[in-house]
């Protein structure tokens, strides 16, 4: 069943016009970097945009702008994931899935007052997200907790009906969309 809805959510996703894409990331970012979220963290972890995803570029190079630590995921066997320090878009490189990944080493936990943004194919009101099927982040989230999960999407990604849920599917704390902060 989520297989389905995770593909009708990515395709209705993958028919937003770029143009569109791009105005309603640049909102999402404002909608960020403006919260007391982010000028509280002095961590961000993130992921690396790719494909139809909303775009988090801006948001990482303001961070580095600020002084901020930056982390974003290296998936490795096992439906492990690992955070790892970069400090600009040259230490990523192509890895698993296609998906860019860092090439450094240094690698970071999140804790109390960092700001984690997750990606996802779908999002209810109840904060839990569909995500693309390999369990990685809700697998991550189940080792490390204590930190606000923040989901960034497009308004087309927020469902109206809860989505179905398993007891391993961990719901976020907030929500972002080019509307400002899902309540």
């Amino acid at each position: 069943m989520k297989k389905k809805i995770r593909e009708k959510a990515l395709a209705k996703r993958n028919n937003i016009p770029a143009e569109e894409r791009a105005e309603k990331s640049r909102k999402i970012a404002g909608h960020i970097l403006q919260s007391d979220a982010y000028q509280q963290a002095k961590r961000i972890f993130s992921f690396v945009s790719m494909d139809s995803e909303v775009e988090t570029g801006e948001i990482l190079k303001q961070a580095w702008q600020d002084g901020k630590i930056v982390a974003v995921p290296k998936t490795e066997k096992g439906r492990n994931m690992v955070f790892l320090k970069i400090d600009s878009f040259a230490d990523l490189q192509e890895g698993r899935f296609g998906v860019m990944e860092p090439l450094t080493a240094e690698e970071f936990i999140p804790a109390e007052g960092d700001l984690f943004l997750v990606p996802g194919a779908l999002f209810d009101k109840k904060k839990n997200r569909i995500g693309y099927g390999g369990g990685y982040y809700d697998t991550y989230f189940e080792k490390y907790r204590g930190y606000r999960k923040i989901g960034i999407a497009f308004s087309e990604q927020i469902s109206e009906t809860d989505i179905p849920t398993e007891v391993y599917d961990i719901p976020l704390d907030d929500i972002v969309t080019e509307n400002g902060w899902e309540e």
